[in-house]
């Protein structure tokens, strides 16, 4: 006999219908929220992405400031949000004014997908002659933000990522700067004028196909025969003057004789 506790027939039926209900609930949230999850990833990753940081200059010692889009559409309105970037005074060469902080646009109007906007910053090399002229070490770290649409007229709120910068950030470092002027065409014409120039004696790789001894004796004689040459035009060039200074047959006055 079945205890009046024990659930009936009907009961577990119920209980089999709530726990189905759960599950397929839980089911349809879990799908929505993957399906919502790869929405926002998506439109992530279809959106700009407008990134600030510092970067090394082609010159060495020196620190650029790059604001970058580094997503697939393009970047409208992009706005800092900074403090003023302090630099090493000095003097700009066209008003004669000194410098002190680094000027930044207040609105850049486009970056398409990775177009950059870039500037120099500084030299790591005036602001370490600042401190020790100074006693006093220019700021180096600053916090702000970047806001960016992805329309000309934006219909939504602005993109936002945040700007971290350290002007020490390359302190010390090690680096290979690679000169991009010299090409390979570059490279093939000097291995071109080094190999004509072998063409010469004396410069460059010369060979012999016959030893060494015979060549040498053979590069005498022939510098004995030259120099006999040499002697043999010079002495006729003599005899030739000589003969023509002594020749008194000839009249003074052809119309003598």
């Amino acid at each position: 006999m079945t205890p009046d506790w024990f659930p009936t027939a009907d009961t577990w039926a119920a209980w089999a219908q709530w726990a189905t209900a759960i599950i397929a609930i839980g089911a349809a949230v879990f799908a929505y929220q993957q399906v919502k999850l790869a929405r926002e990833t998506r439109e992530r990753v279809a959106q700009p992405d407008v990134v600030v940081y510092i970067d090394h200059n082609e010159v060495r010692h020196y620190l650029d400031l790059v604001i970058k889009n580094f997503g697939q559409t393009t970047a409208y309105n992009i706005r800092l949000k900074l403090p003023p970037l302090r630099v090493a005074p000095f003097t700009n060469q066209i008003t004669g004014e000194e410098v002190t902080h680094l000027w930044l646009p207040k609105t850049i109007a486009v970056l398409a997908p990775n177009q950059e906007w870039r500037t120099v910053w500084d030299s790591a090399v005036r602001r370490e002659d600042y401190r020790k002229k100074h006693k006093e070490s220019l700021a180096s770290s600053f916090v702000g933000s970047v806001e960016f649409d992805d329309k000309m007229i934006a219909d939504k709120p602005s993109y936002s990522n945040p700007i971290s910068l350290d002007a020490n950030m390359f302190y010390n470092t090690t680096w290979i700067r690679r000169n991009e002027s010299k090409t390979a065409k570059d490279a093939l014409y000097a291995i071109a004028d080094t190999l004509r120039s072998y063409q010469r004696e004396h410069h460059g790789v010369w060979v012999y196909t016959v030893p060494g001894d015979e060549e040498r004796r053979r590069r005498e004689a022939e510098f004995i025969e030259d120099e006999r040459e040499r002697e043999e035009f010079l002495r006729d060039i003599r005899v030739i003057r000589d003969h023509t200074d002594g020749d008194d047959t000839r009249p003074d006055n052809p119309r003598e004789g």
